[in-house]
């Protein structure tokens, strides 16, 4: 897989407590995401991935509070997929057997060279495509591409609002669990408040297009997404 810095993506969250490195790495790994959130330390860290949710992350093992290894064992009890990969100035056996035993990417040494870290980005691209395909059947003849945020039904494209493209972008990427109303409301109307009935209606009208059954509510909780199989 080639990695396409035309029209990035994902997402990234990069971890790292010295903001020199930090900077000129962001700068480097800017054309391969389409935004990327910065933290100092493994609490930070924690923060952002619970607001943010992002695709991929890089983390540094040594850092103050919460060093590397102690924010990924934390993630992984909640978070088993998102690919991590793990950047330190220095090497050992125990660092390395920890870091398998986390399931991630890739362990790399500090300074960073820029072959192996593309090398580990094309890794975690083609673990996220593999497991969320950007293009979803919803029903049958009926698909979406969350890539292009397009509806499709045969040749055609069928159109929708922004705030229903954001939901369904939504329920398709965390398509394995219900999204909530907190998250929904946070994604769609950030700069506002959310009322039930804006919600209801927005779900009424986007089931008239993709189908009721797709939407599924969840009782007091939120919505999650059934997929075509």
């Amino acid at each position: 897989m080639s990695i396409n810095i035309e029209n990035p993506k994902y997402t990234l969250l990069y971890i790292e407590d010295e903001a020199p490195i930090r900077m000129v790495t962001s700068m480097f790994l800017e054309p391969y995401f389409s935004e990327i959130y910065e933290a100092s330390n493994g609490f930070e860290a924690m923060e952002i991935y619970h607001n943010k949710k992002p695709d991929v992350i890089i983390t540094d093992i040594e850092m103050p509070k919460m060093n590397g290894l102690e924010f990924c064992k934390k993630l992984r009890e909640e978070d088993k997929s998102t690919p991590i990969i793990i950047t330190t100035a220095y090497t050992s056996i125990e660092y390395l057997l920890e870091a398998v035993s986390l399931n991630l990417i890739k362990y790399l040494g500090k300074p960073l060279k820029e072959d192996e870290l593309i090398e580990a980005l094309e890794t975690c691209f083609n673990q996220l495509e593999s497991a969320n395909p950007s293009v979803v059947q919803l029903s049958e003849g009926l698909y979406y591409d969350t890539f292009n945020h397009t509806l499709s039904s045969k040749d055609n494209i069928l159109p929708l609002p922004s705030s229903q493209r954001v939901f369904l972008d939504i329920l398709i990427k965390n398509r394995n669990r219900v999204v909530t109303y907190t998250e929904l409301e946070y994604e769609i109307w950030y700069d506002k408040v959310m009322t039930a009935d804006s919600l209801r209606t927005l779900v009424r009208k986007l089931r008239k297009v993709v189908g009721k059954e797709v939407i599924e509510n969840i009782s007091k909780t939120g919505y999650k997404i059934n997929l075509y199989e």
